[in-house]
């Protein structure tokens, strides 16, 4: 009985919150899935991207050669940089198995960028979404 309560206890905790976003008017083909665990208590999230139909950085702006995710809490907040997804030019795919945001709500972003380490997003942006809890 027990095992039941906990059961039902877990299912309605409901698990991670999962997007299909797709790609930006700059990106019209780019499909991600985006998938998001939440943990209120440690105010963290746990983001995994998996983005399809890509086409190369470079394409999207000269010289660019990554794509850059970024986060913040809303617009009057700084871009925070959380990873880059390795991007598989073959397939046009990238990916990014796991990062840790320090928010449980907040707008995510992926830019293409000239370097895997800018200090804030271009304005190529590819992927946008709001994950909230």
């Amino acid at each position: 009985m027990l095992s039941v309560a906990f059961a039902l206890l877990f299912a309605a905790c409901g698990g991670p919150l999962e997007y299909m976003t797709k790609g930006t008017p700059r990106a019209p083909d780019a499909d991600a899935k985006i998938v998001a665990e939440v943990n209120s208590s440690t105010v963290l999230t746990t983001v995994s991207i998996e983005a399809e139909h890509l086409a190369p950085p470079d394409r999207l702006m000269p010289g660019a050669s990554a794509f850059v995710v970024w986060a913040r809490k809303d617009s009057s907040s700084e871009w925070q940089r959380i990873g880059s997804l390795a991007y598989n030019a073959d397939k046009r795919t990238g990916s990014l198995p796991a990062a840790t945001v320090p928010l449980t709500s907040f707008e995510l972003i992926v830019s293409a960028e000239q370097q895997n380490a800018p200090k804030s997003p271009s304005p190529h942006v590819v992927i946008q979404q709001k994950v909230a809890d």
